[in-house]
Formats: C-alpha cells, sequence, structure tokens
C-alpha cells in the first residue's frame, strides 16, 4: 500500500482511493456516494469510508492526512489499526452496497455472488 501511496503522491494527487484485492467491484452510484462525502466533507475529515449494516468497508478515500500517516507507518502496521486511531479524522458514509463489506477469499465465495451464472 504505501508503495501506491507513494505513487498518488509523486502524480501530485492529494486523495487516493483504497480498496483491497478480495472484494468484489462496488456500484458506480457508491463510488460517486463516496466522491461526493469526501469532497463536501469537513476539513477535519481525513477518509470516508463506507458502512453498511454497521460494517465498515471498502474503497474508502483518503485524503493527503491519511496518505502521509500511512506513509511514516512501520511496514508492520495494519492500516485497520491506524483508521481506528486517527477514527476521530474519519467519516463514514452509510451505503446500501453489500459489496463494501464482502469478502471474496475462495472460488465458492466468488461463485455465491453471482449465483445465476454458475452451472
Amino acid at each position: 500500500m504505501q508503495a501506491g501511496l507513494h505513487e498518488v503522491l509523486n502524480r501530485g494527487r492529494d486523495a487516493a482511493v483504497i480498496t483491497l484485492v478480495d472484494r468484489p467491484p462496488v456500484s458506480v452510484a457508491t463510488v460517486q456516494l463516496m466522491r461526493e462525502a469526501f469532497e463536501s466533507a469537513l476539513q477535519n475529515i481525513w477518509a470516508v469510508v463506507p458502512e453498511v449494516s454497521g460494517r465498515h468497508g471498502h474503497p474508502y478515500l483518503a485524503g493527503r492526512e491519511l496518505i502521509e500517516i500511512f506513509l511514516q507507518a512501520p511496514p508492520t502496521a495494519s492500516a485497520r489499526e491506524i483508521e481506528h486511531h486517527y477514527r476521530e479524522h474519519i467519516q463514514y458514509v452509510s451505503v446500501s452496497d453489500p459489496f463494501v463489506a464482502v469478502n471474496v477469499n475462495t472460488p465458492e465465495d466468488y461463485a455465491a455472488l453471482f449465483p445465476s451464472s454458475v452451472g
């Protein structure tokens, strides 16, 4: 993650969309909602994180402040630990998209996403 965030800053950007590789894609409407929330957030908000049924998810948008903290963290630190430590700077946005909190770890998990297209 740190390599990617370095590249974001090297390209002159002040924010990044961060997601996990084991998540299905969320809807365009969810991404738009997250972007709107990020762009209208108060100055002390460093990131917006989607939330569905009380579970935090991905993708989330991180501003320069949080990016800098991720880059200064030891490689052994987890993003979750950092997010929880700075939660007063995180805005959680309620969404209806269940994919923000779904992990896909096995072929069966993947097949369950699209049951009508299997077999």
